[in-house]
C-alpha cells in the first residue's frame, strides 16, 4: 500500500512537471507568434504607408504637369520647362520671351498637392530662386495659408490656388514685359 502511495506520488510529480514543461514550451510558442503577428502588423502598415505617400507624389507630379500644360497652352511663345526629379530647384522654370524672341525673364513654379500649408516652402522657393536667377517666384497650392483664399505676395513670394494660377501667370508675365520694354 505504501509503495502503490509512493508510486502514485511519484507519477502526480512526473505529471505536474511533464505538464509544466509542456506549459512552458506552449507559452514560449505563443510568445513566438505574437511576436510575428505584431512584425507583421508592423509591416504592412509602413508598406500601407508607403504606398499612400507613393501615391501622393503621383498625385503631386500629375498637379505639376497639369500647371506646365496649361502654361505652354497659355503662353506658346514662352519656354516652359519642368526641373528633372531628384534635381534641387523649383517644379517649373517659365522663361518669358517677346514676339521678337527676347528674353524678358523668369518665372520658378512650385506647385504642392497636400492637405497643409507649411511656412517652410516660402524660405526653400526663395533659395531656389536665387540658385535659377528667376525674377518671380510662385506657389501653386491646393493648401492655401491661414487667412488667404485666392492669391497673396508673402515674403516676394506669390502664393496662389490652383484655379488662378493661369490668370496670376498672366499678370506676371505682362508685369516681366513692360520691366523689360521699360529697361
Amino acid at each position: 500500500l505504501e509503495m502503490t502511495r509512493k508510486i502514485d506520488a511519484e507519477r502526480e510529480r512526473i505529471k505536474a512537471a511533464t505538464l509544466d514543461a509542456f506549459s512552458e514550451e506552449h507559452r514560449l510558442k505563443d510568445l513566438e507568434k505574437d511576436k510575428q503577428l505584431n512584425d507583421m502588423r508592423k509591416t504592412i502598415s509602413e508598406l500601407k504607408r508607403k504606398s499612400e505617400q507613393g501615391s501622393m507624389q503621383t498625385q503631386g507630379e500629375v498637379l505639376e504637369l497639369d500647371i506646365e500644360a496649361m502654361l505652354k497652352a497659355r503662353f506658346p511663345v514662352d519656354s516652359i520647362e519642368p526641373v528633372q526629379k531628384g534635381i534641387r530647384g523649383a517644379d517649373i522654370l517659365h522663361r518669358v520671351y517677346t514676339r521678337g524672341g527676347t528674353v524678358c525673364g523668369t518665372i520658378a513654379g512650385e506647385s504642392k498637392h497636400t492637405k497643409a500649408w507649411s511656412d517652410e516652402w516660402i524660405s526653400k522657393l526663395k533659395d531656389d530662386q536665387r540658385e535659377v536667377r528667376a525674377d518671380i517666384a510662385v506657389i501653386v497650392t491646393e493648401a492655401m495659408p491661414k487667412g488667404i483664399d485666392t492669391f497673396a505676395l508673402i515674403e516676394g513670394v506669390w502664393v496662389t490656388s490652383v484655379a488662378l494660377a493661369g490668370p496670376l501667370a498672366e499678370a506676371l508675365r505682362v508685369n516681366l514685359m513692360q520691366l523689360s520694354s521699360s529697361r
